[in-house]
């Protein structure tokens, strides 16, 4: 069995300059960046960390990395494309001409865009992502 202290999420980018900007000014995340380019600390809303390394070889995750839950994906992908950011669209979702999918987790929306590394990351909202919310504790 294993004993643990603590658990984390964490995933590869190329240069952590441009993550730590895109991550603390584009998405206005706190994060906090570690001695001697260890990598960075990125804290959701919830306190959550999650570890971004650099790796000289990175490859961009085929998934979403993370999501991160939103009161209203609308008002934020207006702040995000007003920012430079592209919504990623995906076969076999409805997805309306911003690239929002609406009726996405059992009634919300949802939209994905990319870090600069080209790491997934997924916006959601509504009564199936408080579901999860719950159970995710």
């Amino acid at each position: 069995m294993v004993t643990t202290r603590r658990g984390f999420s964490s995933f590869s980018v190329d240069d952590l300059d441009a993550a730590r900007s895109f991550y603390a000014d584009t998405l206005g995340l706190r994060v906090t960046t570690l001695d001697e380019g260890m990598g960075l600390v990125v804290h959701l809303g919830d306190g959550a960390p999650v570890f971004v390394y650099p790796k000289d070889d990175h490859t961009p995750a085929a998934f979403t990395v993370f999501h991160l839950a939103v009161d209203d994906v609308d008002p934020v992908v207006d702040d995000l494309t007003a920012k430079g950011v592209d919504l990623l669209r995906y076969d076999g979702f409805d997805q309306d001409e911003r690239g929002v999918a609406r009726g996405f987790m059992e009634g919300g929306d949802g939209a994905w865009f990319t870090d600069p590394a080209g790491n997934v990351i997924g916006l959601m909202d509504g009564d199936g992502v408080t579901q999860l919310l719950a159970e995710l504790g």
